[in-house]
């Protein structure tokens, strides 16, 4: 139930109340960022949103829903969609939230040499998929001096699988002029093992990109809690 404190009818008073309760918000954030809890960093973000609604029922209801801030701003359009009061600005706002994140995530990258099992290519990833309801490919195209060229996602698959097509991945590389690759997919059913179709694909491809000279670093395996590296278990 809405706390009647916070229910606004629009009224100047209501408005004034809510504006005075930002100005407290962002005046406490300054001081102490770290201090805050999860539901008044995203109470604040969505101030941006709604500028005339109490964001902190809002904010609280959505970390009730989906338990973290992460899975918050990582829930799909769909499901933003379908709560009560919210909308396509929303999920516009949790998506750009998302990209600006990510893409500041991928950066370092851009900066270091990637080799295989690489615990910050594998932390990007984890972010990036581990709450993830159907399964990615994604490849991560890399040069002849082991840096990052490109990262992108080849497919989008169901619950439990995805195709990976070889002569995708090649057309891609050669598009980059990419020396080498990493491939990347994951597991929504959150165990981070492969398959044994997951072994036979990867040793196929392998066998096929090899004949162009190039390289597969590793496949990397996400679930929600885990990792798993084909380079680090000996199956390239």
């Amino acid at each position: 139930m809405m706390n009647k404190m916070f229910k606004f009818d629009g009224s100047s008073s209501d408005v004034n109340f809510c504006l005075g309760h930002r100005r407290r918000l962002k005046k406490k954030f300054l001081l102490s960022p770290k201090s805050f809890l999860d539901y008044e960093i995203l109470e604040m973000l969505l101030f941006s949103i709604f500028s005339r609604k109490d964001t902190k029922i809002i904010a609280k209801d959505l970390i009730k829903k989906f338990g973290t801030l992460k899975a918050v701003i990582f829930a799909s359009e769909q499901e933003i969609k379908k709560i009560p009061g919210l909308g396509e600005s929303t999920a516009v706002f949790f998506k750009l939230l998302r990209e600006t994140f990510m893409r500041l995530s991928l950066q370092p990258l851009k900066e270091e040499t990637i080799i295989a099992s690489n615990l910050h290519v594998i932390e990007y990833y984890r972010n990036l998929l581990s709450l993830e309801k159907r399964e990615q490919f994604r490849v991560m195209f890399i040069n002849n001096k082991n840096k990052l060229i490109a990262e992108e996602q080849l497919q989008q698959g169901t619950i439990d699988q995805t195709p990976i097509y070889p002569r995708e991945v090649i057309q891609r590389a050669l598009d980059h002029g990419a020396s080498a690759i990493i491939l990347v997919h994951n597991h929504p059913s959150g165990s981070p093992y492969p398959s044994k179709e997951d072994i036979d694909v990867t040793k196929n491809l392998n066998s096929v990109i090899q004949q162009i000279n190039l390289r597969l670093l590793d496949h990397i395996i996400i679930a929600e809690n885990s990792s798993y590296s084909f380079a680090e278990h000996h199956l390239l």
